[in-house]
């Protein structure tokens, strides 16, 4: 057999081949995706059926909806008593792998707080590993979505990567939604509170915060500045991420006073410009972050929990139009350990203790909502975001370890080639 022949029977035997293994590997790849939908379509018809067919009997013995007696006088019979049920209406059942959303209205007469409450019944009945309550995108007065996730997405912990190399001012991934979607926390023109109990995983939320913006802080779109009441050995780990620091409560108080005084400037050049900051390189967004906020609201001296409510008070009233944002973390949350808490306009409650503490953080009713207390032990970094405007979500932070955060101060803040820096864009 002449070269030319052998030639083209080699291409042609290699061609073959090639699509062999191609459509060997597509095959797999279908397999696998088209089983995994098969495997998940039973179990989701199984969910929405189920809701469809027992909605009225739960709805009665959950005691949302309402029986009503009339009586009608028929020839020959007399006196007749008529009973007749009227219900919240089920307007849709959406399901997915994991979860199944309900769209509810209220019957005519029933307040919303009724069905919002009916949550937590609706959880329990259909054996949901969570719940969420929240409006739907077009607001209504009368009609709800819940969530009920039946099989939980962040109950395993997932360590944190290194961040985007973006220059990203306004928001950080932080972790996962119990929706299994990412996690991405609002920073600009956010007061942020969170409180956990002790092992929550409030560190957590802290360095994701921090790390995330790392980017940014190497280009000086954003100034983060650290109070650490622990003498530091939180925020020590990424010192090189932060502006200043101060661990004790002269030092802290101090930077209280200089983010006061940026403020102040910045409104008065503001005065009749624009009304919002925006910041541009070398005129950033001040960022003050405050771990164990207590010590100097509840633990200090008299003259001490005075000055920073004083300072603390003005700087969330008024920093939020100048770029000159909080970001602070406690282990309780109440009232009297945080004179200015209802001047934070967003609130992450992770692990509390009780259902007392709940309320005492996110406010009255919101223990069914975003029950903050029933977080399990072993779920650092899990809690409920409540937003500005009410609306609730469950959520995990990615754990940072050590050496993340020490490679992220050090490739952000020294130029390491090494690293991701080279990719950041203002």
């Amino acid at each position: 057999m002449n070269e030319p022949i052998l030639v083209v029977l080699g291409i042609f035997a290699g061609a073959v081949l090639i699509v062999a293994i191609t459509c060997t590997r597509l095959g797999r790849h279908l397999a696998v995706t088209t089983g995994k939908t098969l495997l998940t379509l039973p179990r989701r018809a199984w969910w929405w059926l189920d809701i469809r067919i027992t909605w009225r009997k739960t709805c009665r013995e959950a005691g949302v909806s309402k029986r009503i007696t009339t009586r009608k006088v028929r020839a020959g019979v007399g006196v007749e008593s008529i009973e007749k049920w009227r219900d919240p209406r089920l307007k849709t059942v959406r399901t997915s792998a994991h979860a199944v959303t309900l769209k509810a209205r209220t019957r005519r007469g029933q307040p919303l707080a009724d069905l919002e409450a009916f949550g937590k019944s609706l959880a329990s009945t259909y054996d949901a590993e969570a719940y969420r309550v929240y409006s739907p995108k077009k607001r209504s007065g009368s009609t709800i979505l819940v969530d009920l996730v039946k099989r939980d997405l962040i109950v395993n912990s997932v360590t944190a990567g290194m961040p985007e190399p973006r220059a990203e001012w306004q928001s950080v991934r932080l972790g996962r939604t119990q929706a299994g979607k990412p996690w991405v926390l609002q920073i600009a023109d956010r007061h942020t509170l969170c409180v956990g109990a002790s092992g929550a995983g409030k560190g957590s939320v802290l360095w994701g915060i921090l790390g995330g913006l790392a980017p940014a802080i190497a280009v000086d779109l954003v100034r983060c500045h650290g109070i650490d009441l622990k003498g530091g050995v939180e925020i020590e780990m990424g010192k090189p991420l932060l502006h200043d620091t101060a661990y004790n409560v002269d030092a802290a108080v101090t930077m209280l006073e200089d983010l006061l005084d940026i403020t102040e400037r910045r409104l008065a050049q503001m005065a009749g410009v624009v009304r919002s900051f925006v910041p541009t390189p070398g005129d950033p967004i001040h960022l003050c972050v405050i771990d164990e906020l207590l010590v100097i609201t509840a633990f200090g001296s008299s003259e001490i929990k005075k000055k920073v409510a004083e300072l603390l008070g003005s700087l969330l009233a008024r920093g939020r139009a100048a770029g000159v944002l909080v970001v602070a973390f406690a282990q309780v949350g109440d009232k009297a350990s945080i004179p200015m808490r209802d001047l934070f306009t967003q609130t992450i409650a992770l692990r509390l203790r009780s259902p007392e503490q709940t309320t005492m953080v996110l406010g009255d009713g919101m223990r069914d909502i975003a029950p903050a207390h029933r977080i399990r032990r072993d779920c650092q970094g899990t809690g409920w975001l409540i937003q500005e405007d009410g609306t609730t979500d469950r959520v995990r932070a990615d754990y940072w370890t050590d050496a993340l955060i020490k490679d992220v101060a050090r490739i952000y803040t020294e130029g390491d080639e090494s690293g991701p820096a080279l990719a950041v864009v203002a």
